[in-house]
């Protein structure tokens, strides 16, 4: 057996430009390349999770040599097989291999030192490795690492030397903190820390700024440093499970972020800033202790909002009116009292669910959204629709509130009208903007113009201009004071 050496392994030189790196950065790689040693366990009447013999090892260890891929999940490790940082090893076994044989040179050779691919994916999960060696910095082109299931209780410094790693897997050990040295990791794209025993996330986690995707969920963090706004290429960030109560302000310089879960933490409410995130397209808050409904202002690309399990009491129609992508609402187990008359006017709203709030009513134009496909309202008061009604599912509500919309007589009078009045405070230039755009959007996708019960006697221009360009095919004026047909 060959000896522990800490010399570096030296694969075939490649180009390693500043532009190569780069390009490699361009092309957000984060997938795991399919692990295969192309030898067969069962050959080597070998099971899984046990312990493999050296002569196997050995096996693995000099294919992975052809594809740059090393698979040693669940083969009963507990410690880094120190082979893997030594070409020597491989090199004794050949030579020990030809000793028997008569030379061919005719033969072509494919398992020479100048056909070795470096090592690029290393999978050591489900084993029971409580550390790893200072050698790991000598797999300079080792690009995914994966230690997920093990009994890590830290990380080696020398991890810095692993400048072109793009993925690295932790998941389920019992790390409490990280080395410096992780931070140099430039390269890093995804980090997985879930379901280890993290109290606080280091101030240089900033230093990561090529990172998309971070997991930090099951741990135990508290709060998060301000620097976590350095990570401005984060598209996915995932920290459920875990005991935060507040959110840094600089949440929202996260403007790539398109999946945001918060899931099961004790948040009182979000910063304001998270109304900047621009590329947002998901937000989970479920199990947290929410009390306010937060104003997505920015956030005309979110689709799905989840905040079941909080405490909020209302939802207003300003901060509904961004939400012009929005297609599921769930807010079950709160408290709302209220829906507004705006959640109506989404224009691709599919779901939404209410289900265990204080709901008397529903606005009865959610009947006019025609995208709703799936509304969950059961456990309410429900003082104001029949609960057999409920109980028939989402089209015996739309057409109970369709019907209701129709009678003469109907239940919109009075306060429940001021939703739709015209604002008694001066729009600015955006608001105005943004008030024109929700109309014509609404007009669009439900082919309703709807401006009843507004007990007014003319049109505006601008709805007569909307009017005339959306052509709608249902326009709504009834319970007004038109003394004349306002269109031709």
């Amino acid at each position: 057996m060959a000896s522990s050496s800490s010399a570096r392994h030296h694969p075939p030189l490649r180009p390693s430009s500043t532009t190569n790196q780069t390009s490699r950065r361009v092309e957000k790689r984060v997938n795991t390349p399919a692990l295969s040693n192309d030898i067969n366990d069962d050959e080597y009447g070998i099971a899984s999770g046990k312990q493999i013999p050296h002569s196997y090892l050995l096996k693995l260890i000099k294919r992975s040599r052809m594809n740059g891929i090393l698979n040693l999940a669940s083969r009963g490790l507990t410690e880094v097989p120190i082979e893997i940082f030594a070409d020597e090893i491989v090199e004794e076994e050949n030579q020990q291999q030809q000793k028997s044989k008569t030379p061919d040179f005719n033969q072509n050779d494919t398992e020479g030192w100048w056909n070795h691919e470096p090592l690029k994916t290393l999978d050591l999960s489900s084993n029971s490795l409580t550390t790893l060696p200072n050698q790991i910095e000598t797999l300079d082109y080792l690009i995914v690492l994966n230690i997920q299931n093990n009994q890590l209780t830290s990380l080696p410094d020398t991890i810095r030397g692993l400048r072109t790693l793009e993925k690295l897997v932790l998941t389920q050990n019992q790390l409490t903190t990280l080395p410096d040295g992780l931070f140099y990791c430039s390269s890093l794209l995804s980090l997985n820390l879930s379901r280890n025993q993290f109290k606080k996330l280091s101030n240089k986690i900033g230093q990561l700024s090529y990172l998309q995707d971070l997991d930090l969920s099951e741990n135990e963090f508290e709060l998060f440093p301000k620097e976590i706004g350095f990570l401005t290429k984060l598209t996915k960030l995932t920290v459920a499970k875990n005991r935060l109560q507040a959110l840094p302000h600089e949440f929202g310089a996260l403007y790539n972020l398109r999946s945001l879960d918060l899931s099961y933490n004790q948040l009182t409410q979000l910063p304001e800033s998270v109304g900047d995130l621009i590329n947002l397209e998901e937000i989970y808050a479920n199990s947290n202790r929410l009390t306010i409904f937060p104003c997505f202002k920015q956030c005309a690309r979110l689709k799905e909002i989840h905040m079941a399990d909080n405490q909020l009491t209302e939802i207003t129609d300003n901060q509904l009116e961004p939400l012009l992508s929005l297609i599921s609402l769930n807010v079950r187990g709160n408290k709302i009292r209220i829906l507004p008359d705006h959640i109506a006017l989404l224009p691709n709203l599919e779901r939404l669910d209410v289900t265990n709030n204080d709901l008397a009513d529903l606005p009865s134009k959610m009947a006019l959204n025609k995208k709703i496909k799936n509304i969950s309202m059961t456990g309410n008061p429900l003082g104001k629709i029949r609960k057999d009604v409920v109980r028939l599912g989402t089209e015996s509500i739309l057409k109970f509130l369709r019907n209701r919309l129709t009678m003469d007589d109907g239940s919109a009078s009075g306060n429940d009208q001021k939703t739709f009045d015209v604002p008694k405070t001066v729009e600015t230039d955006d608001e105005r903007k943004r008030r024109l755009y929700t109309e014509h959007h609404v007009v669009r996708s439900t082919g309703t113009f709807d401006f009843s019960h507004k007990n007014v006697s003319t049109l505006s221009d601008e709805s007569i201009e909307l009017i005339s360009k959306e052509k709608p095919s249902h326009v709504n004026l009834a319970k007004n004071k038109f003394t004349e047909m306002p269109i031709a």
